[in-house]
């Protein structure tokens, strides 16, 4: 299963940087839970509805926007690791944007039920319970 986790996460990235948010959707669970610690700290959110709302509101500030994996690592069990590079460019300002992140997911059952996007590495295996 931890290898098809992995494949699922990389099918999530694709489908994010080509602004499918339907196909990203379809890879979570029903009651998807959904936090950003690494930019805005947002409140969890959850159900894919709920998501898709997240997405408008979030997008809507940005004219381009790629999160391109790095690095995608099982963390055995239903967790997996995405180290990723972002680049964005903002709408109407046209101010460009170029950072680092990782996210934490979790899957049950060959769907995503849990997205938690940290600041660095470092701080999105911690809060798996690792180190590095």
């Amino acid at each position: 299963m931890s290898q098809e986790n992995v494949e699922l996460a990389r099918l999530g990235y694709e489908a994010f940087n080509r602004g499918d948010i339907d196909s990203l959707l379809d890879l979570c669970a029903p009651g998807i839970e959904w936090r950003d610690f690494a930019t805005i700290d947002t409140e969890t959110v959850t159900g894919k509805e709920a998501v898709r709302a997240y997405f408008e509101t979030v997008m809507e500030a940005w004219e381009q926007i790629r999160l391109e994996p790095e690095e995608i690592l099982d963390l055995g069990g239903d967790r997996v690791l995405v180290v990723s590079h972002l680049t964005a460019r903002g709408k109407g300002s046209g101010i460009g944007v170029d950072g680092r992140g990782a996210d934490l997911l979790t899957f049950d059952g060959g769907s995503l039920v849990r997205w938690m996007g940290y600041a660095d590495r470092a701080q999105a295996l911690e809060a798996a319970g690792l180190s590095e």
